[in-house]
């Protein structure tokens, strides 16, 4: 329980700091509807939300990881450094689905499964993002000046 608390408590910090550095973004144009200062706004809120429910309702649980978990845990790590290497030059969509691939594999479906299901997801996330959204996702390779 002490040690819930102190990892919402370090969350938490973080959560104020992405909040605090999100803020201060001085962007000379505004190039999607909701502007660059939103998403991770939202996204320090609802991290400090669940520290502050953590902090004063810690779990009971004294589950502790096991080499198979930590494993897994490094290698999301890992392909999550990967992809934000691939993004840019390679794409959403490409991107997207090796490391959503890759994931899905890693904990359990079968390969075939695993990239059949990230392509669908990468596709469909592309559209909604690109057009629904109208927020400026890299196409990279794939879609090239599309």
């Amino acid at each position: 329980m002490l040690y819930d608390r102190i990892f919402a408590g370090a969350l938490l910090v973080l959560s104020g700091l992405i909040a605090w550095t999100a803020f201060h973004f001085d962007v000379p144009f505004q190039y999607e509807p909701l502007g660059p200062k939103a998403f991770p706004i939202i996204l320090s809120i609802m991290l400090a939300a669940c520290c502050i429910w953590l902090i004063a309702k810690p779990d009971k649980n004294a589950w502790h990881p096991n080499k198979e978990v930590l494993t897994k845990i490094i290698i999301g790590l890992v392909i999550m450094v990967v992809y934000a290497a691939l993004f840019e030059e390679a794409g959403f969509i490409i991107a997207t689905t090796i490391v959503g691939a890759i994931f899905s594999w890693l904990f359990g479906e079968k390969p075939l499964k695993a990239f059949l299901y990230a392509l669908a997801l990468s596709v469909i996330s592309y559209f909604l993002l690109a057009d629904l959204m109208e927020l400026n996702v890299p196409t990279g390779l794939l879609l090239g000046d599309l």
